[in-house]
């Protein structure tokens, strides 16, 4: 790598994170999603922020890469993996992120698998993780189901992936459209890729990928290029995972087709400065809001306390969550916040 290459590297690494905007293109019988060559969103609402109004917060992001962790203390539970083998049918575990593990009926669900210290196009100077992972890849039960629900790094993690298919060479990755590639150029087969809408089996239960407000990329040149989505499983209860989304009228149309949802899962953080955020990731009022919408029972928030992504605190999140909850009136004991490592039944 030449020296000009190495600069143009690290002066746009920061970029996979904003959600810059895409002129618009011509589309014909193309579902409303699809573009030529990639995806956008469809939300009427939606408005990305523009490059002059990114430019500035890039920057800042990147000069923190050099500066220290942040100084948080995200309660974690110890965690030997021994409950994986108890066999209860439902239960879930925040490992951090949007890492999550649940059982569901005899299956073990994974969801963006991020074990790695550091995140983004060139490790060297990725952003950090601030908070280890509530349980380490060796303590995991046999894995049957990943879900993936778009390509950003703080979602798909190659180390992490490449460690589970050693370990786990049966597990089935179910990805957004036009994903599977960069799992098949790493020698994983056992794909399933759909499209919004689209779903199929495993063993008895329904996998559906259902629409989120976000965008992909993992360097300059392949903008949302790639889907992205949330999940839906169903099979005697019903679960929803919500990826990575800004606030949207999507959840209350899932709901509408697949709920009410025993469990749901939806991000919190990442939500500040709000007018760069709000397009591509809720705060934790919309949180709650996404939550009545898809009509979950019980949600567990994810999307925080990991990785100091953007500006807010990073144990905010959970105590704008509760204060949304409270306002609303809403019983507290509905709306999980999760130890690292923590496992609860649902």
């Amino acid at each position: 790598m030449n020296r000009r290459t190495a600069l143009k590297k690290i002066l746009t690494a920061p970029l996979w994170l904003s959600p810059l905007s895409a002129s618009a293109q011509v589309r014909s019988s193309r579902p409303p999603h699809h573009t030529e060559n990639g995806f956008i969103n469809t939300d009427p609402e939606f408005a990305e922020a523009g490059f002059t109004e990114m430019a500035p917060w890039i920057v800042k992001k990147f000069g923190n890469v050099f500066s220290s962790k942040p100084n948080v203390d995200i309660p974690r539970e110890v965690h030997d993996g021994s409950i994986f083998n108890e066999n209860k049918p439902y239960t879930v575990t925040w490992i951090g992120h949007s890492t999550v593990l649940i059982q569901m009926e005899g299956k073990n669900i994974l969801t963006d698998p991020v074990w790695a210290e550091k995140i983004g196009p060139m490790k060297l100077v990725g952003i950090p993780r601030v908070s280890a992972p509530g349980v380490t890849i060796d303590k995991l039960p046999p894995i049957d189901i990943v879900l993936i629900s778009h390509n950003h790094y703080d979602h798909l993690d190659e180390s992490s992936i490449e460690e589970l298919a050693d370990r786990f060479p049966n597990a089935t990755y179910y990805v957004p459209l036009r994903v599977r590639d960069w799992f098949e150029e790493r020698g994983i087969r056992n794909i399933e890729e759909y499209d919004w809408w689209e779903g199929g089996t495993f063993n008895g239960l329904k996998i559906i990928c259902t629409p989120a407000q976000h965008f992909s990329g993992r360097w300059i040149n392949d903008r949302n290029q790639t889907l992205w989505c949330s999940w839906v499983v169903l099979g005697k209860k019903r679960m929803y995972f919500g990826g990575d989304s800004g606030y949207c009228s999507h959840p209350a149309n899932i709901g509408k087709r697949f709920g009410p949802f025993d469990l749901t899962m939806i991000p919190i953080g990442a939500y500040e400065p709000r007018q760069l955020m709000k397009p591509v990731h809720m705060n934790p009022d919309e949180a709650v809001q996404t939550n009545l919408d898809v009509r979950g029972k019980k949600m567990l928030a994810i999307h925080w306390g990991t990785f100091a992504m953007t500006d807010e605190p990073m144990d905010e999140p959970p105590k704008k969550l509760y204060d949304a909850v409270n306002a609303r009136n809403l019983s507290r004991s509905d709306y999980w916040v999760l130890k690292l490592g923590e496992t609860r039944e649902w």
